[in-house]
Order: structure tokens, then C-alpha cells, then sequence
């Protein structure tokens, strides 16, 4: 019997050795804790979903809990995970790999954690990162507001996507708009770009940077200021709106807004857009310019107005290819090259070849030489200074270009089926104009036709030659012809005609009765643009009508000699020279007839005289 007692009390005494032992540890592992003043899983927001191990004690008459091993809390939708976490009622501290998900995307990561259940926000230490998709927010410290989707710091941060970073001092990120607000010393780096501003959000779904402070874009080669605007980093769109400016290989460039496109490297000033490089003594203008950095073409649009150390040139758009040299202006333009101007509806020029081309209503004018050529159409090369105009202003293609330059308060004009000038010596100022095929030239008080004309200003003399038809000059009530003429200008007045082979004079007060003066050669020298003196050289011959007083024909004088000299006054000659044998003969005018006497080869012609300047086109 006491065999079989003792074996009964040591077993029993074991089992309760066991029970002591194992209950404790139950406690410990219950996911609700006893009755006995520990803080209840139900009256708690913060759930307790897994620990290796729970540990309840009191702190300042408080009931807490610690919780350390694989610890899991949820809250809702929020999962909150940590090596350990002390609990008071609804407010716990995290320690140890903590990580704070919520919904799929959004986790935060962190040393440690302050959570308070009851505002749901939580204040996280060390090491923090914030995860939203491909966006990763670093920082030390960091208050996370889950109900309200809303991460704030105050100590420094940096978000990244993997190819891009944000930093600033200061942050706030609405976590459900998506938005990021930076505030104090933010740096973006990108592969392209580096900004760095005061002020700015970024959405991290569009990619869409905004600031409202000044920013400074810098690139490889180029830096862009700006007090305002947004950057699309994803499709590297960039508009600036508030003082934008921009620094690229020495050129500045200013508007009231500007564009980057990143995809084309295009820039777009609009508004009062200024560029200029001062090394290049560049300086470009205009309403809208827009420059691609890949094909090196520049656009300006608008009041556009583009000047450098060689020429200044204005219109409605220029377009400037600087990788070809080549600029071409679209609407009325305006060129200055030197003492150069050109003005047309369209122009293109080549500065490789030093060649270019203008067409509609071109208007091109000499500063040096002071004349003026209009046209419809004009080819010239800058090296050479050549000019080859053809077709009228106004009149299109099938019209005659036309020169015009003043002379003593007057104008003249020249028009010609093709107007060629250029200057013989690229050193000089001096041009050469060569006008061919129905020469016409019309001033007041001049006038003249010949089949073709070549014009210097190295001594401002009229060449006129003779092809098919005798050339002829027309002054007042004078008619010259001769089968070459020279007209010289002298201090922009008519000075000298000189009249070469078959020369002929005729003049005629009424139209009826005509002076006449022949010869080899003849010198005609003009005063106040009038005809003052006349030298005829060579087989002279004169006949003239003489006038009494009252200006009626009393007869004509015929001469004959070597050589003879005309003095004139209104028009009239008042006395002739005769030299090496003249012959003459008075005949009064009742034997003389009232029908014109003539010389051999007289012709009065009235057709061919321009009466206008429309007779010249």
C-alpha cells in the first residue's frame, strides 16, 4: 500500500511544479490579457495581432503593456510592425525595424516610433523612409499623419524615384493628392538638370515640379532662372512666368515667359523677348523667339529685331540657322549690312556664300552712294557686292526694276528691263550700276533714254551707249543725242554732258521752229541745271532762229566751222564763238519760210521722252 501511495504524491507534486511554470507563460502569450487591471485587447484601437511575447506592468499608476518578437498591430487599415512596442492604452512607442503599411503602396520604415492611435499620427526617428510607389521619401525625423494621408519634417529630407532626387529642410507630403510641398534650401538633381529654389511642390504621379520662389535650373551648358512656373520632369517640359531668364555658352536670354522643352532642347521666349551674346556682339528681339539646341535654329516672331557687329536687321520673323549660316526673313524684313540696306517681303541670305536673295517690292539702298534700287525681285552677293535686280515695285515679276537717288533737292529715277550693281574693289565704297535693255530716266527738269547705262560713283558720271536705238537726254526745251553720252553729276547737280560721235543738239522754244548743233563731238556745261555753254568739236554746223524783242522770228543763222562755242541764258543763245574758218549766212524770214529748216540727221522726239515716273515702268 505505501508502494503504491508514494509514486501518487510525486506525480502530483510535478504537475503543479508544471502548472506554476506553464501559466505565467500563458498570460505572457495571450493575446488578451487577465482581468487583473491589465489593459484589455478590446478597448483598444491599437491591435494586437502577433508578439513572441507580452509583458504587462504599471508605470505613474498607468497600466502598460510591452510587447517584444515579431510584433504586428493593426489599426484599421494600417499595419504597424516593430521589434518591440510599449503600449499605453492607445498610444505606443516603437522600437526596432519599425514599418508602418498602409493600403498596397504606402509603407514607412524607421529606427523608432512615437504612434498615437486615437489621431492615428505617428512621429518617426532615425533612418526613416517613406515608401509610395516608385517614390522614396529619406529623413531623420519625420510626423506621419495616417488618417489624414499627410508626412511632414522639419530637419531635412530627400525623395527620390530612382533617376531624380528632391531635398529641402523642410516638407510636407500629401501622400493621397500625390503632392509633395518643399520649403527651405530644395535641391532637385536630375541626369539632365540640377534646381535649386526656396518654394516648390512636386506631384509625384505627374512628375510635375511648381515654384513660386527664385529658382535656378542649371544644365551641362546652360542655367535658367526663374521667380515662377513648373517643370514636367517626366516629359522634361519646363514653363517659366515670373522673371524668367536664362545663361547658355555666354548668350542671356530674358521674356515675361519662357518654355524649355527637354525632348527637342527647344527654347521659347514669349513676351518682350530678349537674347543676346556679348562676345559675339549679338543682340536678338522680338515678340516670341524660339531656339532649337539640336538643329541650331533660331525663330523670331514678332516686331523681330536681330543686329550684330556686321549687319541690323528688323521684320515680321527671322529664322537664323547658325549650324548652315543662313537666315531668312518671312513678312516685310528689313537688312542693313554696312552701308547696305535692303528692305523686301522676303528675304534669305547665306552668310557661307556671302549670298542672298529678296523678292517682293524690294527696295534696296546705297548709303554711301546715296541712290536707291527697287524691284521685285533681287540676288546679291555680300563678298563680291554684286546686285542683280529685275521685275517692279508693286508690279510684280513682269515690271522693271527702277533706281532712284536725289539730286540738288530733286530726285532722280532710272528704271531698265535689269538693274546690276557692284563695287569693282571690295576695299572701296565705290559701286559701279549697270542697267540694260530700255533704259529710262526721268527728273523734272531732265530726261533721258539709251539701250544701255553704266553708272559710278567714283566720279558720278552717266554712261549712256547705244545698241539699236541713238541714245537721247531731254532738258527743258533741249533735245541731246550723240551715239555715246556721259553725264556728269557734281555735288549732286548736273554739271557737264559730254556727246561722242554723230552729235546733235536741237531746241525749240514753240515746237515749231528748232536751233539746231551738230558736230563730231560736243561738250554741253550746265549752271542751276540749265544750259549754259556749249563746245562742239569737229564738222560743227549751228542753225538758230534769230528774235527781235518781242521774241518774233526775224531769220536764221547758218554755220559752218571747225569748232564753236554757245553761250545760252533762258534757254536762248545769246552769243556764239566761231573758230578756224567758219562759214555762215543770215536769211531773213521771208525767204527763209515759216516751214523748220533742218540739218541733216534733225529728229524731234516726242515718244520715247518720259513724262512721268509711270513712264517708266
Amino acid at each position: 500500500m505505501n508502494g503504491i501511495k508514494m509514486p501518487l504524491v510525486r506525480y502530483q507534486l510535478v504537475f503543479l511544479i508544471a502548472l506554476c511554470v506553464i501559466a505565467p507563460a500563458y498570460n505572457l502569450l495571450a493575446q488578451t490579457p487577465a482581468a487583473n487591471g491589465a489593459i484589455q485587447q478590446d478597448t483598444q484601437k491599437l491591435k494586437i495581432e502577433t508578439a513572441l511575447l507580452i509583458e504587462n506592468f504599471r508605470r505613474n499608476n498607468r497600466d502598460m503593456q510591452k510587447l517584444s518578437g515579431n510584433v504586428r498591430l493593426r489599426q484599421e487599415d494600417i499595419l504597424v510592425y516593430c521589434d518591440t512596442a510599449t503600449m499605453d492604452q492607445d498610444f505606443a512607442i516603437l522600437k526596432g525595424n519599425v514599418v508602418l503599411a498602409q493600403g498596397d503602396t504606402v509603407k514607412v520604415f524607421a529606427d523608432s516610433c512615437h504612434y498615437n492611435a486615437a489621431t492615428k499620427i505617428s512621429d518617426l526617428f532615425k533612418n526613416v523612409v517613406l515608401v509610395n510607389g516608385r517614390q522614396q521619401l529619406f529623413t531623420e525625423v519625420l510626423r506621419y499623419d495616417l488618417g489624414n494621408k499627410i508626412a511632414t519634417y522639419h530637419q531635412g529630407a530627400t525623395m527620390t524615384n530612382g533617376k531624380s532626387q528632391l531635398k529641402s529642410r523642410h516638407g510636407y507630403y500629401h501622400v493621397n493628392q500625390k503632392e509633395v510641398y518643399f520649403k527651405g534650401d530644395v535641391l532637385a538633381t536630375d541626369p539632365d538638370f540640377t534646381m535649386r529654389t526656396d518654394t516648390m511642390t512636386f506631384n509625384t504621379e505627374s512628375q510635375m515640379v511648381r515654384f513660386v520662389a527664385p529658382t535656378l535650373i542649371t544644365q551641362r551648358d546652360s542655367k535658367i532662372y526663374a521667380e515662377g512656373g513648373f517643370y514636367d520632369i517626366e516629359n522634361q517640359f519646363a514653363e517659366f512666368d515670373v522673371n524668367p531668364q536664362y545663361e547658355k555658352e555666354g548668350q542671356r536670354g530674358r521674356a515675361k515667359k519662357m518654355r524649355y522643352e527637354g525632348v527637342s532642347r527647344t527654347y521659347t521666349l514669349e513676351g518682350d523677348a530678349h537674347i543676346e551674346n556679348i562676345e559675339k556682339g549679338e543682340v536678338a528681339d522680338a515678340d516670341v523667339i524660339r531656339y532649337n539646341d539640336n538643329t541650331e535654329k533660331t525663330v523670331l516672331r514678332g516686331n523681330a529685331h536681330f543686329r550684330d557687329s556686321l549687319r541690323d536687321i528688323r521684320g515680321e520673323e527671322i529664322q537664323y540657322d547658325s549650324r548652315n549660316k543662313n537666315y531668312q526673313l518671312s513678312g516685310r524684313g528689313i537688312v542693313q549690312d554696312g552701308s547696305n540696306l535692303i528692305e523686301a517681303d522676303s528675304l534669305f541670305f547665306n552668310d557661307v556664300l556671302g549670298a542672298g536673295q529678296a523678292q517682293g517690292n524690294v527696295i534696296w539702298v546705297d548709303t554711301a552712294s546715296d541712290y536707291t534700287v527697287e524691284a521685285f525681285r533681287m540676288d546679291y552677293n555680300q563678298k563680291t557686292e554684286y546686285l542683280y535686280a529685275y521685275g517692279g515695285l508693286g508690279t510684280g515679276a513682269g515690271g522693271r526694276p527702277m533706281m532712284k537717288s536725289l539730286i540738288d533737292r530733286d530726285t532722280l529715277y532710272m528704271s531698265a528691263d535689269t538693274l546690276t550693281s557692284f563695287k569693282p574693289d571690295s576695299l572701296s565704297d565705290v559701286r559701279k550700276l549697270l542697267a540694260y535693255h530700255d533704259v529710262r530716266i526721268f527728273k523734272r527738269d531732265l530726261q533721258g533714254v539709251c539701250d544701255s547705262l553704266v553708272f559710278s560713283s567714283a566720279d558720278s558720271i552717266f554712261r549712256f551707249y547705244k545698241i539699236k536705238s541713238m541714245p537721247l537726254i531731254w532738258s527743258d526745251t533741249s533735245q541731246f543725242s550723240a551715239d555715246t553720252m556721259w553725264m556728269l553729276l557734281r555735288n549732286k547737280k548736273m554739271d557737264r554732258i559730254w556727246l561722242r560721235q554723230n552729235t546733235f543738239v536741237a531746241n525749240s522754244e514753240d515746237g515749231v521752229m528748232f536751233n539746231q548743233i551738230k558736230g563730231r563731238h560736243n561738250t554741253v556745261y550746265f549752271r542751276d541745271d540749265k544750259v549754259r555753254e556749249m563746245k562742239v568739236d569737229g564738222n560743227a554746223e549751228a542753225l538758230y532762229y534769230a528774235l527781235d524783242e518781242k521774241k518774233a522770228y526775224i531769220g536764221v543763222n547758218e554755220t559752218t566751222c571747225s569748232e564753236m562755242r554757245l553761250f545760252f541764258d533762258n534757254n536762248q543763245v545769246q552769243s556764239i564763238k566761231f573758230y578756224q574758218e567758219p562759214v555762215g549766212k543770215f536769211i531773213p524770214m521771208k525767204k527763209a519760210g515759216t516751214q523748220n529748216k533742218a540739218l541733216d540727221g534733225f529728229f524731234w522726239e516726242t515718244k520715247r521722252r518720259p513724262r512721268s515716273i509711270l513712264d517708266l515702268r
